[in-house]
């Protein structure tokens, strides 16, 4: 079953880079009996435990050594001893360091005990100080080593700041999750948690280790490879919908062909996914339906592995769709950007969380049209953007919030408006007003004042106001919001600044009478402005209407003014002379033309 490669052995003890030849398993320590409860995982624990439980701890580090494998990468999610995986950590590094067996973290940044960037680099900084410098804790090339997980939940910019607080000297190595090299101008080296999508597992690592090594090029320092091997995978009871994924584990066939990929794409460090992950049903640790087979078949492959040979790959019997999820689409082809492919598999957390099953998470709709979450113990606002596929910037400007903000247990986050209230509420507000002869220019403005020197429209900010917020008041982008007042993504807001929602047009001269026939000025700043203590005005944009225009005062009706009396009496003479001449010139005309007829009739 297993065979000699020709490629130079992997050495444990050499003076060059990288390259240790050692085999990790990632492994979770926060499980109770009742997380093997039926339903919970597709496969089924001959002896459920505590993971508090240092004889399983001690059982586990045991049954590890006796495969081959090195060390254990735990899931942790800080230093809070309130959440187990920091107590849990700790017997694992006292236990692993009575047999020579070694222990390192998967910083988890997106757990419930992470609330922004300076938790973060917090808990890293504690870490390094603490756990890191017990003689059993994984180092490389001198360094301790941290994996991560979801880093890209966070972006590289993100991530920069915390190191630059936790490791800025960088005395750790940091392997960051995922195909996106970009964060290697941050992370140390790279590893993909989660390769079950691809039925060419021995590809995809020769792929991205070559990717990894060739970021050293790049960003001119030595990156790490970290390459993956796993037994199968099966998450259909963990409720992922288009996402789940089942790969089925064909007798060792897909455990054996990922590490022999693994092993032939030279890497720094490999690691099993995983010992003990059993809701994903990614685990070596025995089962009633396997046994100790993948246990056994580990210790083959990593023997023939630290003896310099590449197991020989079998083939992979296509995966059956899911039981529970029979319209999951086909696997991704490998062309796709795997990065891609791990991120879209990689939406919620990968570890199962802690016991207590916790349902999904529930928006609310307010009466105003606000679409709410109401924040639960473990929230965070990158767990809430994820949840509800918002963009986090997008969360941070509907609810006037940072990186740095913290959030309270049943504070409401605003997560969007629903059209359909705002814009009933709208027709509402607008029939039950009074109607007015002459509507102003501001009904469509409310809380408004119109700045005489160019006709801006000027709203006042309020106590917990956003941009955003703002803009959805007065049905505009946030383009137009930024355009109106030369701002950006990046401004900051305080109360009472005046934000300009909108302008007054200015008519434009007549072609004909000119500027003299220009309709009356735009009324000014008359309306009433918001009380003093009056809250933040409820997100309601106005009814659908264009751009509102001036509406000019009507033209009142030229009149004629009467002449004084003395002009008046002139103007009469006047008349009654033009009259008399008139008669005078018509007696004339007759008494002429009577002659000549007299002259003609004589003559005949």
């Amino acid at each position: 079953m297993l065979a000699s490669g020709s490629e130079a052995a992997p050495q444990t003890n050499v003076t060059q880079q990288g390259k240790t030849g050692l085999v990790l398993a990632h492994y979770y320590a926060w499980f109770d009996p009742s997380s093997f409860d039926a339903g919970k995982t597709p496969f089924t624990n001959p002896s459920p435990y505590f993971s508090s439980d240092s004889g399983t701890i001690q059982r586990h580090v045991d049954q590890a050594r006796s495969a081959g494998i090195d060390g254990f990468v735990q899931a942790w999610y800080g230093p809070d001893a309130s959440q187990q995986t920091e107590p849990n950590f700790g017997t694992l590094l006292n236990i692993a360091g009575g047999s020579g067996f070694k222990a390192a973290v998967t910083f988890e940044p997106i757990s419930g005990w992470m609330s922004n960037n300076d938790v973060r680099a917090s808990a890293l900084q504690s870490l390094l100080a603490t756990h890191a410098q017990h003689p059993a804790y994984l180092r490389m090339d001198g360094k301790p080593v941290i994996f991560f997980w979801a880093n890209w939940a966070l972006s590289v910019g993100d991530w920069e700041y915390i190191r630059s607080i936790a490791d800025p000297n960088r005395t750790s190595i940091w392997i960051a999750e995922g195909g996106n090299m970009q964060y290697l101008s941050v992370f140390d080296g790279m590893y993909l948690y989660n390769i079950a999508w691809s039925p060419d597992p021995g590809g995809i690592n020769l792929r991205w280790g070559g990717e990894t090594r060739a970021a050293t090029n790049t960003y001119g320092s030595y990156k790490y490879w970290v390459a993956t091997a796993m037994p199968g995978f099966n998450d259909a009871l963990l409720g992922r919908g288009s996402n789940t994924i089942v790969r089925d584990r064909g007798d060792g066939a897909y455990l054996q062909a990922s590490f022999s990929g693994a092993a032939a794409s030279g890497p720094d460090l490999l690691v099993i996914t995983s010992f003990n992950e059993w809701p994903e049903g990614s685990h070596i640790e025995p089962s009633n339906e396997f046994g100790d087979l993948y246990l056994n078949l580990t210790r083959d492959l990593i023997s023939t592995y630290k003896s310099g040979g590449i197991p020989v790959s079998v083939p992979i019997q296509p995966a059956p769709p899911p039981a529970e999820n029979p319209e999951t689409p086909a696997e991704p082809v490998e062309e796709q950007p795997a990065a891609e492919n791990f991120v879209v598999q990689q939406q919620g957390p990968t570890p199962t969380p802690f016991p207590t099953a916790t349902p999904p998470p529930t928006a609310t709709p307010r009466p105003d049209g606000a679409v709410v979450h109401i924040v639960a113990t473990g929230d965070t606002l990158i767990s809430i953007a994820i949840a509800y596929d918002i963009e986090l910037p997008t969360l941070y400007e509907l609810n006037g919030l940072g990186p740095n903000s913290l959030l309270s247990i049943g504070q409401e986050i605003i997560l969007g408006y629903d059209r359909e209230i705002t814009s009933g509420t709208a027709t509402a507000e607008a029939i039950a007003a009074p109607a007015t002869a002459t509507p102003s220019v501001l009904d469509n403005y409310p809380n408004t004042t119109v700045r005489d020197s160019d006709g801006a429209i000027l709203y006042a900010v309020q106590e917990g106001n956003t941009l955003i917020e703002i803009a959805l008041i007065y049905d505009l982008t946030l383009e137009e919001i930024y355009g109106f007042n030369d701002l950006n993504e990046n401004s900051l807001i305080s109360v009472g600044q005046q934000i300009v929602v909108g302008f007054v047009p200015t008519p434009e001269p007549s072609d004909i009478g000119g500027s003299a026939d220009l309709p009356q000025d735009p009324p000014t700043a008359t309306s009433t402005p918001p009380p003093t203590n009056t809250p933040a005005p409820t997100a309601i944009p106005p009814t659908e209407t264009a751009v509102p225009t001036a509406e000019p005062s009507p033209t009142p009706a030229v009149t004629a003014t009467p002449l004084p009396e003395s002009q008046t009496a002139g103007v009469a003479s006047a008349v009654s002379n033009m009259f008399l001449i008139g008669l005078f010139v018509a007696v004339a005309i007759l008494a002429l033309i009577g002659l000549l007829l007299v002259y003609l009739s004589r003559r005949a």
